[in-house]
């Protein structure tokens, strides 16, 4: 099974979070995302915020934004990825619950949502209703797939099961440049991951 990055997990995250910007994978990208960026997914990605989103699953937007209101959530702008100008995000914040939620539409993937709770510690918290893939996310980090769920449910289970512990801040005005970093260490983290798994099954390596 491909794996993918997550926050953007969704993306990386995506391509690979997270996405956030699969992983945005498995219905995303694996390999119908990775054609649309060749064969190894950018270093980085770039948000550019849009006025008028192409939404192709319009009724499953407007249904997961305003359980997402009802919620708490902030809307924090609508946006394509420069380089995977099909992807759509949204993303939304939840300052008191250090929470960020990343909406994704794509015309192949589909539609689907993401919470996620970035920890001082480098680890993550992620609950999507991406169908379940194999996921590489930093060491100790929480990943829940519920493709059934409802947004509305999933935010209650997060906030039921995220590890309590420090937790980095959210906020409207840092939400793409957060998504942007948070892509570009998922994919530096599934790099050296996969450059030590080379190493590690190098036989030349072993006999030495």
């Amino acid at each position: 099974m491909d794996s993918i990055w997550l926050w953007p997990l969704a993306l990386v995250a995506l391509l690979v979070a997270w996405p956030a910007l699969r992983p945005l994978a498995g219905r995303l990208f694996a390999d119908r995302l990775r054609r649309d960026v060749q064969d190894e997914p950018p270093d980085h990605i770039y948000l550019l915020r849009v006025a008028e989103p192409n939404w192709r699953e319009d009724a499953a937007r407007r249904l997961a934004e305003t359980q997402l209101a009802s919620a708490g959530f902030a809307e924090a702008g609508v946006y394509v990825v420069r380089e995977m100008p099909e992807l759509t995000l949204g993303l939304h914040v939840h300052v008191g619950e250090k929470a960020y939620a990343i909406l994704y539409d794509h015309p192949r993937a589909g539609f689907w949502s993401e919470l996620v709770t970035r920890y001082e510690d480098g680890t993550l918290a992620t609950f999507t209703t991406l169908e379940p893939v194999e996921v590489d996310v930093p060491d100790g980090s929480l990943y829940v797939s519920e493709p059934k769920s409802s947004l509305a449910l999933l935010w209650k289970r997060m906030l039921t099961e995220r590890p309590k512990k420090p937790m980095l801040e959210c906020t409207r005005a840092r939400a793409a440049q957060d998504f942007e970093k948070g892509y570009a260490e998922s994919v530096a983290n599934h790099k050296r991951r996969k450059a030590g798994s080379a190493r590690d099954g190098d036989p030349l390596r072993h006999a030495a």
